[in-house]
C-alpha cells in the first residue's frame, strides 16, 4: 500500500490536499465492507463523494477518514489511522452526537473502540486518561504543520513538561485516551471534522474533555469542509490551563 502505485498522488481531495491512491483504496474498502453487511445510512468522506447505503434517508451517518496522517503514511513515518465515527442520521455533525467510534493505527491490529456512555476500549482493556491537571506536569502534542506559533503559543510550549508533534490528530487524541499523552492541541483553524469526530468520543469515554479554543464544544458543523480549533485533554482543569495560557 505504501509503495509503487499505492503511494502515487492521484489528485486533490475536497479540502485541496493531495490525494494518494491508498486514500482512495482504503475508502473504497470501508464502503465495500459496510455494503456487504447490509448497513443502512450515508458515508461521508474527504476522499470520495457521499454514498447512500441501503434504504434512502435511513440508518446512520458514517464519517470516514481513511488515512488520517496520510503524509506520515506515505513517508513510512509512524502514526496514521483509519477513523470511523457513527452518528444517527438525523443529527448534526458534532462530537456530542457520535454514538460509536473506531480509530485504528494502520500499522497495528488493535483498534480503539468506544460507544457513547459505555467507555473506550483497546484489546478488551478499558481506557482511562492520565488525570494530569497542571500544564507544568503535562506532555502535550501540538499540531504545528503549516503554522507559525505566536508568542502566547510559544510560551505555552515552554511551560509544558514535554512537547510532541505527530501530524495525525486522531492518533494523538488516542494517546490522550490511553494516558500516554496528557493533551493534544490544534489552534490553526485548519482541522476538519473527519479527523477528530471518532477520536473525540474515545477521549470523552476515557474520562477526558474535548473543546474548541474558546472552551465550547466543537460543532455543529455543516460539512467536512468546516474548520475548527481543538483541545483534547485528560481533565477539565488541564483544558482550562491550556486555554488560559494560549488566549491572551
Amino acid at each position: 500500500m505504501q509503495s509503487g502505485d499505492g503511494n502515487a498522488v492521484t489528485g486533490y481531495n475536497a479540502k485541496g490536499d493531495w490525494q494518494r491512491r491508498f486514500d482512495v483504496l482504503i475508502d473504497e474498502w470501508v464502503r465495500d465492507w459496510l455494503t456487504r453487511r447490509g448497513v443502512d445510512g450515508v458515508v461521508l468522506s474527504e476522499e470520495l463523494d457521499d454514498i447512500e447505503l441501503g434504504a434512502p434517508d435511513g440508518g446512520y451517518c458514517f464519517v470516514v477518514d481513511p488515512v488520517d496522517g496520510s503524509e506520515n503514511y506515505a513517508r513510512g513515518l509512524p502514526l496514521a489511522a483509519l477513523s470511523i465515527a457513527v452518528l444517527p442520521r438525523s443529527t448534526a455533525l458534532a462530537p456530542k452526537n457520535v454514538v460509536h467510534a473506531m480509530v485504528g493505527d494502520l500499522e497495528e491490529p488493535n483498534a480503539i473502540l468506544a460507544s457513547s456512555g459505555k467507555g473506550a476500549y483497546q484489546c478488551g482493556r478499558r481506557l482511562k486518561t492520565s488525570g494530569v491537571r497542571k500544564l507544568r506536569d503535562a506532555v502535550v502534542s501540538f499540531e504545528l504543520n503549516h503554522w507559525s506559533p505566536d508568542r502566547a503559543l510559544a510560551e505555552t510550549l515552554h511551560a509544558c513538561a514535554g512537547v510532541r508533534a505527530y501530524g495525525c490528530a486522531s492518533r494523538a487524541m488516542c494517546l490522550v485516551a490511553t494516558g500516554a499523552l496528557d493533551a493534544h492541541v490544534d489552534v490553526r483553524r485548519r482541522l476538519t471534522p473527519e479527523s477528530f469526530l471518532a477520536a473525540s468520543l474515545l477521549v470523552v469515554e476515557a474520562g477526558g474533555q474535548v473543546v474548541q479554543l474558546d472552551g465550547s464544544s466543537p460543532g455543529p458543523f455543516g460539512g467536512l469542509l468546516d474548520r475548527t480549533t481543538l483541545i483534547a485533554a485528560a481533565t477539565p482543569d488541564l483544558v482550562k490551563e491550556i486555554i488560559n495560557a494560549i488566549v491572551v
